[in-house]
């Protein structure tokens, strides 16, 4: 749909994940910042629009189910993917992050194709979600003007219907001058 590059967060406390990740995306054509902990992640996120967050479990000072509910409280942010990236493998672990708001699960270690795929996937689904929230926008502006024009012809209407009955009879002109008036 559009030719801009996403942006993709990755958050983890782990360097050689984060260059593993950053390398990874850089090389198929999306831009990516890195967070060490929840708290960076955060203030980021503030400052500046992602369209795809990855974001590690097992951080120090805030964990990534911590982030993400963060995330998903916010109306500026909740739109935005979120992908746990762990080593974290048992079921409560991801039952206890789709509670939180994920989006999807990766294991650790990461598996480059895997990544791209999933990272497609996601990009589309929210590309298409924005476009219709867009689209959406549009057609609200539009039905209300389309409602102005069309209560500013009923009351037209009205007013020539008036002048008709006018020049027929002024008795039956007066009375449909109040009823509009007290309608």
């Amino acid at each position: 749909m559009t030719d801009k590059k996403s942006k993709i967060l990755i958050v983890d406390d782990n360097e050689i994940n984060l260059r593993l990740m950053s390398v990874l995306l850089k090389n198929n054509g999306y831009l990516s910042e890195t967070a060490t902990d929840g708290i960076e992640a955060l203030e980021k996120i503030k400052k500046s629009a992602y369209d795809l967050i990855f974001l590690d479990i097992m951080m120090p000072v805030m964990d990534g189910y911590e982030v993400c509910k963060t995330l998903k409280q916010d109306l500026l942010t909740q739109r935005i993917p979120v992908v746990m990236v762990t080593a974290l493998a048992d079921k409560e672990s991801k039952l206890k992050g789709l509670d939180a708001g994920a989006n999807d699960f990766l294991t650790k270690p990461v598996d480059g194709a895997e990544l791209m795929v999933r990272t497609r996937n996601l990009l589309r689904i929210k590309e298409l979600e924005d476009f219709l929230r867009h689209h959406n926008e549009l057609l609200k502006v539009e039905v209300e003007n389309m409602t102005s024009e069309l209560r500013s012809s009923y009351i037209d209407t009205i007013l020539r219907l008036t002048r008709v009955a006018e020049y027929k009879d002024e008795n039956t002109a007066a009375h449909i001058q109040r009823a509009g008036y007290f309608s």
